[in-house]
């Protein structure tokens, strides 16, 4: 028997279709080659060998990811056929996730949730109690993928400060000092991968709900439109201060701004502003230090904080929380990849 199919079909969905099932052969034997990372757990976080003593939250990252590479809704694709498509051929999860990645952004659309929520012919009040849950789960899924990358950004600077003290105690010698911090930059770099991977998810789907609230109140926009507004500020340090990772003082130390030195503001949190200075160095400083430049008041800056419009309904609440929360998971994304891009020398 032979089976016919039609070229014109074909041909619009061919290139992706090759791709999923190139990556699909490529999970269940390894790697593409060189540079390229296996679509299985093992091949993104590494074996579970004893080498790594931050595998375990590497892991947990990993982890949360599954939860973003799924479906928004049970049968409904996040995004358009083309993505669905792509995911379905590869399996599952955070390996669908990687693979759309690689080509999701080129036939993603962000109605596509909304469109699989019509297509279930739901009343709106259904929508609307469907819309709701979504993003209760979802944020709920965003905090806990947050504390699993804060906790996994802990472990990898921990480990460089242990090397450096170990260095500094004449354990180790120079050579093997800078060996090992080599190998901790690496599986940190390997681990900012999945989070930008992840993130990449999050945003995809954060726009999938911000259409579905907008269209369910009737065009009103789902969160305030000043949340996405660049800052540049001028400022300078008012006295020295450690840099945070993030806007709490627990978190690991990625640089030191003395007094006097001049800054820029890109961001606020917590009490914390966002620095850059002028070697490139990013970090959150207490505000208290951060003041106008010449003076020795502080600098104050609002922060770009997303939230749905005054008086808005519940599930405009729900999803300004959403954005806020995929909001703060893309910046710190953003400024750890700074970080270890500058950090994880032997000097601290």
């Amino acid at each position: 028997m032979i089976l016919r199919i039609s070229v014109s079909y074909l041909r619009p969905v061919a290139p992706a279709l090759a791709l999923g099932l190139i990556l699909s052969g490529c999970a269940n034997g390894g790697g593409m080659g060189s540079g390229v990372t296996s679509f299985t757990q093992e091949g993104r976080v590494g074996p579970n060998d004893g080498s790594d003593s931050c595998h375990a939250q590497a892991v947990a990252l990993d982890e949360t990811g599954n939860f973003f590479g799924q479906d928004i809704l049970t049968g409904a694709a996040a995004g358009a056929v083309g993505g669905g498509l792509i995911g379905a051929l590869a399996g599952g999860n955070l390996k669908s996730a990687l693979i759309g990645a690689a080509v999701g952004g080129t036939v993603g659309a962000a109605g596509g949730y909304w469109e699989a929520l019509q297509q279930q012919q739901q009343s709106e009040s259904q929508m609307d109690a469907t819309v709701t849950n979504n993003l209760t789960t979802e944020n709920a899924q965003i905090n806990q993928t947050q504390l699993a990358f804060n906790n996994d950004m802990d472990c990898r600077f921990g480990q460089a400060q242990a090397i450096r003290q170990q260095y500094a105690a004449g354990q180790i010698t120079q050579a093997q000092a800078e060996t090992q911090m080599a190998q901790v930059k690496s599986l940190a770099q390997r681990d900012l991968t999945l989070a930008q991977t992840i993130n990449g998810q999050i945003q995809s789907r954060g726009a999938q709900f911000d259409t579905a609230v907008t269209n369910l109140n009737n065009g009103t926009p789902a969160v305030s439109s000043d949340r996405t507004a660049a800052i540049s500020e001028p400022a300078a340090i008012r006295e020295d201060t450690p840099l945070y990772l993030r806007p709490d003082p627990s978190a690991p130390v990625v640089g030191q701004a003395t007094e006097h030195e001049p800054v820029t503001v890109t961001g606020s949190s917590n009490g914390y502003a966002l620095v850059q200075a002028d070697d490139g160095t990013r970090g959150f400083a207490p505000m208290d230090d951060v003041g106008k430049p010449g003076s020795h008041h502080v600098l104050h800056i609002p922060a770009s904080t997303a939230a749905a419009p005054s008086g808005g309904s519940q599930i405009q609440q729900l999803d300004g929380s959403n954005a806020a929360s995929r909001d703060a998971f893309a910046q710190n994304v953003s400024v750890s990849q700074s970080a270890v891009a500058n950090g994880f020398q032997l000097a601290s």
